[in-house]
């Protein structure tokens, strides 16, 4: 499979190839034929030349002999015989080289010439054989003198070189060569020519070996004349030839670009086909008559219907809804008319089986490759479930809104670069006095905001005087931009009903102390009688003492300092009591848990002694300070203790124990006070913080509510459980501060 393809690859490279040898090929058969054309004729040129030459030299010889013969003569007759003239004239005749024949003597002077000849007057120097060469008239001319026997007298003779040139150059030399004589410097002296000189400037010299004067004859030859079979030919051929070579490249060139082409149509109808294939939106062509000339796969799928089935139908398409028919004319004559809409085409469409579905079309003109209008073109998107989803969309947003507007609190969206308010619901357009028709606005962080930890904190409107419960944190809106969302609640009633409960917690907490301290009355009066009681003996001591004749001072300094101990502990159960009983503002400050329970033990001592009740105390090592109101959790531990000595009251005497615990449990400290009493029921326990319940004929049921109130009001928690083995415990645990609590409480 790859042999002819890789041969099909290099075939347009053979003709161009072939034109290519045979112009190489003919242009070195062309350049070798010059080459021996040229040594032809400059073989030619010499053996002409040479022939030239020995024709001049023997015309020259032959005068010279003629020119000895007649001064031979003149030894016997005279020159004005008929004779030697007659010979004269015959050697002038013969030989029209000779310009000028006369006879002079040794001095120059004519003493006869010939009478035809009227040109002889050349320069003579006297003396015999060649002179040099002259010119005489404008031709190159040369003297040739015969000394005659007598040796008196010359016979001179003017010889025309160009004459001779014209005489013994013969016609078939002439045609071919330009015939020129040269002195000994190469001058040209006389030429015989008829044409231009050939242009490759091909000739050639020779010496002549006979005098006069070692002249050179040389021979340049013609142009040739152009011929059909020698040049033209041959050029028309070469032409050919190189128009051939170039038409080849042209066309190789032409098959590449063609090649080319064809590569980028397959690769352009392979794009085409998977673009079509792969398409989801159905594609419908119509000729300018209206009829279906193309559709897709996907068109296909929409309706149900094959191409084939729907080439060339016309209106009404049988995709068409009967109730939408007029709908889909409307459409079809819209887009044939060539009223395209931006937005497209709205209709319904109807698949084969029946079941309809929404498309959205938009169409275009059809041109052909020559840009000529051959149909119109348009596609169609199914938006059934896209428009499904808008109303889901809009049903859920409207849903959300509602929501929103339902809320009390206040909500709002904005842009976390920009601070526009991107979104807010009615309460917030309330609460702030937003108009409704607002245009684009932006908004005032009601709080400082921070991304990490979210801003969850009070804020005053000084305006409205309205507290607000905000809380702000940086969300991603749906074009995935940073926004803050900020959730403003309206705490004012809320702020006021804690101020009320407190206020009334406030006086329950007060009114519990009254309470509690009518019943600590008769313990107060047991605390109080022992040092009243000890300062009544100490003052009869000291009056004793000072009755006796020598009173023992030092005996009566330790009672008076034993009366002032006394003294200062009964005013210390009397400001207890009094701080106890005061109404004023919790002030936590740090304090140690076993003071606090070893002052409430103290102030229930009598009651405990009075019920036998034995008191058991476990308690943690290194127990760390905590930071409390010290009175609010000695009435805490006072209602509980309290309590449980009550709940033991049906408890043989043996069993009535008290534990109390005071354990860290990691952050915390957990107390528990357990009691071996009757117990409570789980439907009494439920209801046992609640404000005016109370288990006890005689209670008022605020006592617990208090407790818990005071231990959530320290951050604690205060539950309560049934005591394994029998009876109740009560547990409740209050924070260990943290540093910057500890630092803020060292401040104050």
């Amino acid at each position: 499979m790859n042999s002819p393809h890789r041969f099909s690859r290099w075939l347009p490279l053979i003709p161009g190839l072939l034109a290519g040898v045979f112009t190489l090929a003919f242009a070195a058969w062309l350049l070798q034929s010059r080459d021996e054309a040229s040594s032809q004729r400059s073989t030619l040129l010499e053996q002409d030349l040479l022939w030239q030459k020995q024709a001049i030299e023997q015309q020259i010889t032959f005068d010279v002999q003629s020119l000895n013969g007649l001064a031979t003569t003149l030894n016997v007759t005279d020159v004005n015989t008929a004779i030697f003239e007659a010979r004269v004239q015959s050697l002038i005749q013969t030989s029209p080289e000779i310009a000028s024949f006369s006879v002079q003597d040794g001095k120059g002077t004519v003493l006869w010439h010939a009478a035809t000849q009227n040109n002889w007057s050349v320069p003579y120097e006297g003396k015999g054989g060649w002179s040099d060469i002259n010119t005489s008239h404008g031709e190159p001319k040369v003297t040739y003198a015969v000394l005659t026997p007598d040796r008196k007298r010359y016979v001179v003779a003017v010889f025309a070189l160009d004459t001779l040139l014209q005489q013994q150059v013969p016609w078939w030399i002439a045609q071919r060569y330009q015939i020129s004589l040269l002195d000994a410097q190469d001058r040209p002296l006389a030429a015989k020519f008829q044409r231009q000189l050939d242009t490759t400037g091909l000739s050639h010299s020779i010496q002549l070996t006979a005098p006069p004067l070692a002249l050179k004859l040389k021979g340049d030859l013609y142009a040739g004349s152009v011929t059909a079979t020698g040049d033209i030919l041959p050029a028309l051929m070469l032409v050919l030839a190189m128009a051939m070579l170039a038409s080849t490249a042209a066309l190789n060139r032409m098959i590449r670009v063609r090649a080319q082409a064809e590569e980028r149509l397959k690769a352009e109808v392979a794009f085409r086909h998977a673009v079509d294939t792969s398409l989801v939106s159905g594609m419908i062509a119509f000729d300018r008559r209206g009829r279906i000339i193309y559709t897709n796969r996907a068109f296909g799928e929409m309706v149900g219907y094959s191409a084939e089935e729907l080439r060339e139908v016309r209106p009404p398409m049988p995709y068409w809804p009967p109730e939408e028919i007029e709908r889909c004319q409307a459409t079809y004559d819209a887009i044939i008319a060539g009223h395209n809409e931006p937005a497209g085409f709205m209709v319904r469409l109807m698949r084969r089986n029946g079941e309809r579905f929404d498309v959205r079309i938009h169409a275009s003109r059809l041109v052909d490759g020559d840009g000529n209008h051959i149909g119109w073109m348009g596609s169609l998107h199914d938006v059934t479930e896209i428009r499904r989803e808008r109303e889901a969309l809009q049903a859920s947003h409207e849903r959300f809104v509602a929501v929103l507007n339902g809320l009390d609190a206040s909500v709002a969206v904005t842009d976390a670069e920009t601070g526009e308010l991107l979104m807010s619901n009615l309460q917030f357009d309330r609460a702030f006095q937003l108009p409704d028709l607002r245009g684009r606005c932006c908004i005032v962080p009601l709080v400082a905001r921070r991304a990490e930890p979210p801003v969850d904190a009070e804020w005053y409107d000084t305006y409205r005087d309205h507290w607000y419960q905000v809380k702000s944190r940086q969300s991603t809106w749906v074009d995935g931009s940073a926004v803050w969302l900020e959730i403003a609640t309206d705490i004012t009633a809320l702020k006021s009903a804690t101020e009320r409960e407190r206020q009334q917690n406030e006086a329950l907490q007060q009114t519990g102390r009254l309470i509690s301290m009518g019943e600590m009355a008769s313990s107060l009066a047991h605390e109080l009688n022992q040092p009243l009681g000890a300062i009544a003996s100490y003052v009869s001591g000291c009056r004793n003492l000072l009755g006796s004749p020598e009173p023992n001072l030092p005996q009566l300094g330790q009672a008076l300092d034993k009366m002032g101990e006394q003294a200062k502990r009964a005013g210390h159960i009397i400001r207890g009591i009094r701080e106890f009983v005061q109404r004023r503002a919790p002030r936590r400050q740090r304090c140690e848990i076993n003071a606090l329970l070893d002052t409430v033990l103290g102030l229930l001592g009598h009651e405990i002694v009075r019920r036998g009740v034995e008191i058991s105390v476990a308690q943690n090592e290194n127990m760390p300070p905590i930071f409390a109101d010290a009175v609010m959790l000695e009435q805490v531990l006072f209602n509980l203790i309290k309590n449980a000595l009550e709940a033991m009251d049906s408890t043989p005497q043996d069993k009535r124990t008290l534990a109390i615990g005071l354990l860290r449990d990691e952050g915390v400290l957990r107390v528990t006070i357990s009691d071996r009493g009757s117990g409570i029921s789980p439907a009494q326990r439920e209801q046992l913080f609640k404000p005016f319940y109370s288990t006890k004929d005689t209670g008022m049921g605020i006592g617990l509510n208090i407790c818990r109130s005071i231990i959530e009001h320290h951050h604690g928690r205060m539950w309560v459980e049934e005591n394994p083995g029998g009876g109740t415990r009560f547990i409740f645990t209050v924070p260990f501060p943290g540093v910057e609590e500890v630092i803020a409480a060292q401040e104050m």
